[in-house]
Protein backbone atom coordinates (compact mmCIF):
# COMPACT_ATOMS: atom_id res chain seq x y z
CA UNK A 1 0.00 0.00 0.00
CA UNK A 2 2.73 2.41 1.07
CA UNK A 3 4.69 1.71 -2.55
CA UNK A 4 1.45 2.18 -4.25
CA UNK A 5 0.88 5.43 -2.56
CA UNK A 6 4.69 6.35 -3.69
CA UNK A 7 4.56 5.43 -6.66
CA UNK A 8 1.18 7.41 -7.38
CA UNK A 9 2.32 10.63 -5.43
CA UNK A 10 5.35 10.25 -7.90
CA UNK A 11 3.52 10.03 -11.35
CA UNK A 12 1.29 13.26 -10.19
CA UNK A 13 4.31 14.99 -8.54
CA UNK A 14 3.65 18.24 -10.64
CA UNK A 15 -0.31 18.44 -10.41
CA UNK A 16 0.35 18.25 -6.58
CA UNK A 17 2.81 20.95 -6.71
CA UNK A 18 0.60 22.69 -8.62
CA UNK A 19 -2.46 21.75 -5.95
CA UNK A 20 -0.14 23.55 -3.52
CA UNK A 21 0.69 26.17 -5.03
CA UNK A 22 -3.02 27.29 -5.22
CA UNK A 23 -4.25 26.19 -2.05
CA UNK A 24 -1.68 27.26 -0.15
CA UNK A 25 -2.47 31.41 -0.27
CA UNK A 26 -6.53 30.55 0.74
CA UNK A 27 -5.06 28.62 3.52
CA UNK A 28 -3.04 31.17 4.98
CA UNK A 29 -5.29 34.11 3.92
CA UNK A 30 -7.55 31.18 6.59
CA UNK A 31 -5.13 31.00 9.23
CA UNK A 32 -4.59 34.83 9.25
CA UNK A 33 -7.78 35.37 9.47
CA UNK A 34 -8.55 33.69 12.45
CA UNK A 35 -5.31 34.81 14.14
CA UNK A 36 -5.09 37.09 16.58
CA UNK A 37 -3.47 40.50 15.57
CA UNK A 38 -0.82 39.88 18.11
CA UNK A 39 0.20 36.45 17.22
CA UNK A 40 -0.08 37.30 13.50
CA UNK A 41 3.27 40.22 13.85
CA UNK A 42 4.71 37.63 15.76
CA UNK A 43 4.78 34.85 13.05
CA UNK A 44 2.46 35.21 9.73
CA UNK A 45 3.14 32.01 8.67
CA UNK A 46 2.48 29.51 11.66
CA UNK A 47 -0.48 28.33 12.21
CA UNK A 48 -2.92 29.84 14.98
CA UNK A 49 -2.89 28.71 18.77
CA UNK A 50 -6.55 28.95 18.93
CA UNK A 51 -8.89 30.67 16.86
CA UNK A 52 -10.94 33.41 17.28
CA UNK A 53 -13.67 35.01 14.99
CA UNK A 54 -13.24 38.59 16.86
CA UNK A 55 -10.88 40.04 13.29
CA UNK A 56 -14.15 38.92 11.22
CA UNK A 57 -16.73 40.73 12.72
CA UNK A 58 -14.48 43.76 13.13
CA UNK A 59 -13.43 43.74 9.80
CA UNK A 60 -16.99 43.00 8.93
CA UNK A 61 -18.45 46.19 11.04
CA UNK A 62 -15.96 48.34 9.91
CA UNK A 63 -15.73 47.76 6.14
CA UNK A 64 -19.33 47.80 5.94
CA UNK A 65 -19.81 44.80 4.28
CA UNK A 66 -23.38 44.38 4.85
CA UNK A 67 -24.28 47.36 2.46
CA UNK A 68 -21.02 46.60 0.05
CA UNK A 69 -22.62 43.13 -0.42
CA UNK A 70 -25.80 44.27 -1.20
CA UNK A 71 -23.84 46.91 -3.89
CA UNK A 72 -22.24 44.10 -5.32
CA UNK A 73 -25.19 41.66 -5.97
CA UNK A 74 -27.57 44.53 -7.48
CA UNK A 75 -24.20 45.31 -9.91
CA UNK A 76 -23.51 41.77 -10.58
CA UNK A 77 -26.96 40.41 -11.10
CA UNK A 78 -27.47 43.37 -13.43
CA UNK A 79 -24.60 43.17 -14.89
CA UNK A 80 -24.83 39.23 -15.38
CA UNK A 81 -28.33 39.47 -16.43
CA UNK A 82 -27.15 42.25 -19.97
CA UNK A 83 -24.29 39.92 -20.62
CA UNK A 84 -26.26 36.70 -21.05
CA UNK A 85 -29.68 38.44 -22.75
CA UNK A 86 -27.32 40.42 -25.27
CA UNK A 87 -24.60 38.14 -25.35
CA UNK A 88 -26.58 35.21 -26.89
CA UNK A 89 -28.83 37.45 -28.78
CA UNK A 90 -25.69 38.90 -30.57
CA UNK A 91 -23.81 34.97 -30.25
CA UNK A 92 -27.29 33.74 -32.01
CA UNK A 93 -26.89 36.06 -34.85
CA UNK A 94 -22.75 35.94 -35.56
CA UNK A 95 -23.23 31.58 -35.07
CA UNK A 96 -26.05 30.87 -37.39
CA UNK A 97 -27.11 33.97 -39.35
CA UNK A 98 -25.70 35.57 -42.40
CA UNK A 99 -25.50 38.99 -42.73
CA UNK A 100 -23.16 41.73 -44.59
CA UNK A 101 -20.28 43.32 -41.82
CA UNK A 102 -20.59 40.00 -40.12
CA UNK A 103 -16.63 39.34 -40.42
CA UNK A 104 -16.15 43.14 -39.21
CA UNK A 105 -18.48 43.00 -35.91
CA UNK A 106 -16.25 39.61 -35.21
CA UNK A 107 -13.00 41.49 -36.05
CA UNK A 108 -13.95 44.43 -33.52
CA UNK A 109 -15.04 42.11 -31.18
CA UNK A 110 -11.72 40.77 -31.09
CA UNK A 111 -10.20 44.09 -31.06
CA UNK A 112 -11.84 45.01 -27.83
CA UNK A 113 -10.67 41.49 -26.68
CA UNK A 114 -7.41 42.57 -26.82
CA UNK A 115 -7.12 45.72 -25.75
CA UNK A 116 -6.06 46.97 -21.89
CA UNK A 117 -8.85 47.60 -19.53
CA UNK A 118 -6.64 50.84 -18.67
CA UNK A 119 -7.31 52.41 -22.04
CA UNK A 120 -11.04 52.87 -21.13
CA UNK A 121 -10.36 54.88 -18.16
CA UNK A 122 -9.89 58.33 -19.48
CA UNK A 123 -12.38 58.65 -22.03
CA UNK A 124 -14.97 56.92 -20.12
CA UNK A 125 -13.99 59.01 -16.64
CA UNK A 126 -15.23 62.05 -19.28
CA UNK A 127 -17.86 60.64 -20.58
CA UNK A 128 -19.39 59.70 -17.40
CA UNK A 129 -19.03 63.12 -16.00
CA UNK A 130 -20.90 64.39 -18.76
CA UNK A 131 -23.39 61.70 -18.58
CA UNK A 132 -23.97 62.42 -14.99
CA UNK A 133 -23.12 58.70 -14.28
CA UNK A 134 -19.87 58.88 -11.75
CA UNK A 135 -20.82 57.68 -8.37
CA UNK A 136 -23.67 55.79 -9.26
CA UNK A 137 -24.12 52.09 -9.45
CA UNK A 138 -25.93 52.60 -12.52
CA UNK A 139 -23.14 53.54 -14.52
CA UNK A 140 -21.25 50.79 -13.19
CA UNK A 141 -23.09 48.19 -13.92
CA UNK A 142 -23.00 49.68 -17.69
CA UNK A 143 -19.00 49.77 -17.56
CA UNK A 144 -18.84 46.21 -16.61
CA UNK A 145 -21.45 44.88 -19.46
CA UNK A 146 -19.42 46.67 -22.30
CA UNK A 147 -16.05 45.29 -20.84
CA UNK A 148 -17.05 41.58 -20.34
CA UNK A 149 -19.71 41.20 -23.80
CA UNK A 150 -16.92 40.83 -26.12
CA UNK A 151 -15.33 37.74 -24.36
CA UNK A 152 -18.45 36.10 -23.16
CA UNK A 153 -19.46 36.90 -26.80
CA UNK A 154 -17.20 34.27 -28.20
CA UNK A 155 -17.88 31.97 -25.48
CA UNK A 156 -21.72 31.82 -26.45
CA UNK A 157 -20.84 31.41 -30.19
CA UNK A 158 -18.30 29.01 -30.00
CA UNK A 159 -21.08 26.88 -28.10
CA UNK A 160 -23.83 27.55 -30.91
CA UNK A 161 -21.32 26.97 -33.82
CA UNK A 162 -21.87 23.04 -32.60
CA UNK A 163 -25.76 23.32 -32.64
CA UNK A 164 -26.51 21.18 -35.40
CA UNK A 165 -28.14 23.73 -38.01
CA UNK A 166 -30.86 20.81 -38.74
CA UNK A 167 -32.71 21.50 -36.01
CA UNK A 168 -32.87 25.16 -37.20
CA UNK A 169 -33.99 24.35 -39.90
CA UNK A 170 -36.60 22.13 -38.86
CA UNK A 171 -37.90 25.02 -36.43
CA UNK A 172 -38.22 27.07 -39.34
CA UNK A 173 -40.11 24.44 -41.37
CA UNK A 174 -42.53 24.42 -38.91
CA UNK A 175 -43.06 28.04 -38.99
CA UNK A 176 -40.56 29.29 -36.11
CA UNK A 177 -39.22 33.05 -36.87
CA UNK A 178 -35.53 33.59 -35.37
CA UNK A 179 -36.79 34.74 -31.80
CA UNK A 180 -38.67 31.52 -31.17
CA UNK A 181 -35.71 29.24 -32.17
CA UNK A 182 -33.52 30.86 -29.93
CA UNK A 183 -35.84 30.52 -26.72
CA UNK A 184 -36.93 27.01 -27.77
CA UNK A 185 -34.17 25.42 -29.19
CA UNK A 186 -30.99 27.05 -29.07
CA UNK A 187 -31.13 28.32 -25.21
CA UNK A 188 -32.61 25.04 -23.48
CA UNK A 189 -29.71 23.39 -25.35
CA UNK A 190 -26.97 26.13 -24.60
CA UNK A 191 -28.01 25.94 -20.66
CA UNK A 192 -24.87 24.89 -19.61
CA UNK A 193 -22.87 27.44 -21.29
CA UNK A 194 -25.11 30.35 -20.21
CA UNK A 195 -24.29 28.97 -16.78
CA UNK A 196 -20.33 29.14 -17.63
CA UNK A 197 -21.21 32.51 -18.80
CA UNK A 198 -22.94 34.24 -15.94
CA UNK A 199 -20.36 32.41 -13.60
CA UNK A 200 -17.28 34.42 -14.92
CA UNK A 201 -19.11 37.48 -15.07
CA UNK A 202 -20.49 37.33 -12.12
CA UNK A 203 -16.88 36.46 -10.76
CA UNK A 204 -15.61 39.22 -12.62
CA UNK A 205 -18.17 42.29 -11.88
CA UNK A 206 -17.36 40.73 -7.41
CA UNK A 207 -13.24 40.68 -7.78
CA UNK A 208 -13.16 43.67 -10.39
CA UNK A 209 -11.25 46.48 -8.41
CA UNK A 210 -9.90 48.95 -11.25
CA UNK A 211 -13.25 50.79 -12.29
CA UNK A 212 -15.03 50.35 -9.36
CA UNK A 213 -12.51 52.36 -7.19
CA UNK A 214 -12.49 55.05 -10.01
CA UNK A 215 -15.96 55.19 -10.59
CA UNK A 216 -17.50 55.39 -6.98
CA UNK A 217 -16.11 57.35 -4.40
CA UNK A 218 -19.38 57.33 -2.12
CA UNK A 219 -18.65 55.12 0.79
CA UNK A 220 -22.57 54.04 0.55
CA UNK A 221 -21.93 52.88 -3.14
CA UNK A 222 -18.67 50.97 -3.35
CA UNK A 223 -18.78 47.38 -3.68
CA UNK A 224 -16.86 44.51 -1.68
CA UNK A 225 -13.67 44.70 -3.79
CA UNK A 226 -12.52 47.98 -2.69
CA UNK A 227 -13.59 47.63 1.08
CA UNK A 228 -10.01 46.57 1.34
CA UNK A 229 -8.70 50.17 1.07
CA UNK A 230 -10.71 50.96 4.51
CA UNK A 231 -7.91 48.89 6.10
CA UNK A 232 -5.19 50.64 4.92
CA UNK A 233 -3.64 53.89 5.56
CA UNK A 234 -0.85 56.01 4.86
CA UNK A 235 1.83 54.56 7.11
CA UNK A 236 0.63 51.28 8.17
CA UNK A 237 -2.09 48.00 7.44
CA UNK A 238 -3.92 46.41 9.63
CA UNK A 239 -2.66 42.89 8.37
CA UNK A 240 -5.14 40.30 10.51
CA UNK A 241 -8.36 42.76 9.13
CA UNK A 242 -7.24 42.86 5.75
CA UNK A 243 -7.18 39.10 5.96
CA UNK A 244 -10.37 38.48 7.67
CA UNK A 245 -11.55 41.51 4.73
CA UNK A 246 -10.15 38.66 1.80
CA UNK A 247 -12.05 36.00 3.81
CA UNK A 248 -15.29 37.78 3.55
CA UNK A 249 -14.99 38.27 -0.17
CA UNK A 250 -14.28 35.25 -1.51
CA UNK A 251 -16.57 33.41 0.70
CA UNK A 252 -19.54 33.74 -1.67
CA UNK A 253 -18.26 32.41 -5.05
CA UNK A 254 -16.25 29.78 -3.06
CA UNK A 255 -19.47 28.33 -2.10
CA UNK A 256 -21.39 29.11 -5.33
CA UNK A 257 -18.98 27.28 -6.79
CA UNK A 258 -18.61 24.25 -4.55
CA UNK A 259 -22.16 23.72 -5.63
CA UNK A 260 -21.37 24.67 -9.36
CA UNK A 261 -18.52 23.49 -10.12
CA UNK A 262 -19.62 20.61 -11.86
CA UNK A 263 -22.11 22.06 -14.26
CA UNK A 264 -19.17 24.82 -14.76
CA UNK A 265 -16.99 22.19 -16.01
CA UNK A 266 -19.52 20.44 -18.26
CA UNK A 267 -20.24 24.05 -19.67
CA UNK A 268 -16.77 24.95 -20.73
CA UNK A 269 -15.93 21.38 -21.84
CA UNK A 270 -18.60 21.00 -23.77
CA UNK A 271 -17.68 24.72 -25.37
CA UNK A 272 -14.77 23.49 -26.16
CA UNK A 273 -15.30 20.04 -28.08
CA UNK A 274 -17.86 21.88 -29.75
CA UNK A 275 -15.53 24.50 -31.12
Amino acid sequence: MAARLISTCSRHFFLILVLLFAIGPIALLFMNAVKPPEEFQVSPFSFPSHFTFDNIMAAWNMGEYGRAYLNSIAVGFSAVAIICVAGGLCAYALAKMDFKGKGAVLAFLFLCVSVPLGMFLVPLFYMWQKLHLMNTLTGLIMIYSAIFLPLNIFILRTFFLGIPKELSESARIDGCNEGMILMKIIVPIAKPAFLTVALLAGLYTWNEFFFANAFVQTEALKPVSTKYLTFVGNFSSDWSKISAAGLISILPFTVIYMFLQRRFIEGVAEGSLKG
